[in-house]
């Protein structure tokens, strides 16, 4: 299963909003989460705070068979739980996904990288 960690400083004065946020979903919003996940193929998604000296932050991990196209779907969707949901994350975290599309979709690993360290574990 492909996953992908997020993370997004919260603003300043909303880490409450941001915990209310998840009590909805795991709450009064459970229903609509679910289905608009498991329309998005999401198979598995935690959100942690993360408090420290320069602020707070919230983790996302997701975990998808295809985490581009489920991504894609959190930006595009026009259905409104995720049109919520985006809303939630401008207010929380000030960010904007529909600034993000382009990130979406797939590609090809540009050929003039530079490659500094890479490790892979190979069963003996």
């Amino acid at each position: 299963m492909a996953g992908i960690v997020l993370t997004f400083p919260i603003v300043a004065g909303k880490v409450e909003a941001w915990r209310r946020f998840c009590q909805e979903l795991s709450g009064t919003r459970r229903k609509t989460y679910e289905h608009s996940r498991r329309r998005m193929g999401i198979t598995r998604e935690r959100l942690a705070l993360v408090n420290s000296e320069f602020g707070s932050t919230a983790v996302t991990t997701l975990e998808a068979p295809d985490v581009a196209q489920a991504l894609g779907s959190i930006i595009a969707s026009v259905l409104p739980f995720d049109v919520w949901y985006r809303e939630r994350l401008q207010e929380l975290h000030g960010v904007n996904l529909a600034g993000y599309e382009k990130f979406s979709l797939q590609t090809t690993l540009p050929e003039n990288q530079e490659v500094h360290f890479e490790w892979e574990l190979i069963s003996d």
